[in-house]
């Protein structure tokens, strides 16, 4: 499996199979994808500061959500955990933090990682001699991170390397000159409250969010919040807020000091006295809030949105795509959404229009006609307002 991104300074490749990893600094102009779930081999030739993701159910959006969190987070255990987890792949969490893995959770481990890659490949087999670099995908699943000064093979930061083989030998297996696995045994099942806080901290780590359907975490919400707290992102954060509600004009947690530290948000506003709890002020707030913690950990990184819309009335989309275009500029956030929705499309399309910085992209997945796999079309800026002026259909 191969999860390459095009960027200025060269190339980034994740790989869980056979192939080479390298990086560079933000951000992707393009993206290519081979053998990583549903998609046998995609290219996305361009790529902008703000993409929206359409296509019919089962074309893989979120999939392509889910290569762009593992590509721009190193492939890193806590992320490829939480992936498995939502997708039910994984359903078993460890109750015993300091037991050891057994031979059971290594199984179940491998099992749920083949539904990374296209036709779940067969199950990795005993070997009495070192395998051919050649046929390593028929040993291995595997994810190396690797530096070379050769040509196309830049990498400006070395990471861990991963293999996770059917035996428990610790020797270097070669791929190409210059290039090893340095084999790791595969972790411990995690706990369930220790990955979510992992998965936070790996988010700032490599400033890179995943909202998913389901909306950012609570312990997710208070972390990022304590990062911005008097900071000039707080003022930000408020000004979103109150594209909702313009009364809006304070914010904060409370709770702190309750016996089992429960902390919840409030507002203040100009119509009440009292602060509110923002659960009170609706769904659509509390989506807005989330957006806009996760742009501001995401800076000089990533956003990933799944259902771009959820909880967001048609009416105030547009305001909120605005707010996207703004702080993705100002605080250099690549941000990838899908969508089912035609009001989302359009609102997308009328703040593209106002921005000047040109930097919005729709990427519309779908079956090539003989159904052999799934294409990408890109839309810029102008054959995106073509598309919405006439109608035509790209969910």
């Amino acid at each position: 499996m191969r999860i390459a991104g095009e960027r200025a300074s060269g190339l980034y490749y994740f790989n869980l199979y056979e192939e080479i990893v390298f990086m560079s600094e933000l951000h992707l102009n393009s993206l290519e994808i081979t053998n990583f779930r549903c998609f046998e081999h995609l290219t996305i030739e361009k790529l902008g500061r703000v993409n929206l993701i359409v296509g019919k159910n089962s074309v893989g959006k979120t999939a392509l959500l889910e290569a762009l969190w593992l590509l721009n987070s190193d492939a890193c255990w806590p992320v490829i955990h939480k992936i498995l987890y939502d997708r039910n792949e994984l359903v078993r969490y460890r109750l015993d933090a300091m037991a050891s893995l057994t031979p059971m959770e290594q199984q179940e481990q491998m099992g749920a990682l083949k539904s990374f890659f296209t036709g779940r490949p067969p199950k990795p087999y005993n070997q009495t001699k070192e395998p051919d670099p050649k046929f390593l995908y028929q040993d291995a699943l595997a994810c190396s991170f690797v530096t070379s000064t050769e040509r196309f093979y830049l990498a400006l930061r070395t990471v861990q390397n991963i293999l996770m083989c059917s035996d428990s030998r610790n020797t270097s297996i070669p791929l190409i000159n210059g290039f090893s696995f340095q084999p790791h045994h595969c972790p411990a099942l995690p706990q369930k409250e220790a990955l979510d806080y992992s998965v936070i901290e790996e988010s700032k780590k490599f400033k890179t969010v995943f909202i998913p359907l389901a909306g950012l975490s609570w312990k997710a919400t208070c972390t990022y919040w304590d990062d911005i707290v008097l900071t000039n992102k707080e003022n930000e954060i408020i000004s979103y807020l109150q594209l909702l509600d313009r009364e809006i004009s304070r914010f904060t947690f409370k709770g702190e000091n309750m016996q089992d530290r429960v902390r919840y948000s409030v507002v203040k506003t100009g119509r009440f006295p009292d602060p509110l709890p923002l659960a009170n002020m609706g769904e659509g707030i509390q989506r807005i809030f989330a957006l806009a913690l996760a742009m501001s950990t995401a800076s000089n990184g990533y956003l990933i949105i799944d259902e771009f819309e959820t909880g967001l009335h048609h009416s105030i989309q547009a305001d909120v795509w605005r707010a996207v275009f703004k702080l993705a500029h100002e605080w250099n956030v690549q941000v990838f959404a899908t969508t089912h929705s035609w009001d989302c499309v359009e609102a997308f399309q009328e703040a593209a229009a106002e921005d000047q910085n040109e930097e919005a992209m729709l990427i519309r997945l779908q079956r090539k006609r003989d159904g052999t796999g799934i294409v990408a079309t890109p839309y810029d800026e102008e054959s995106l307002k073509i598309v919405t002026r006439q109608g035509i259909e790209v969910r």
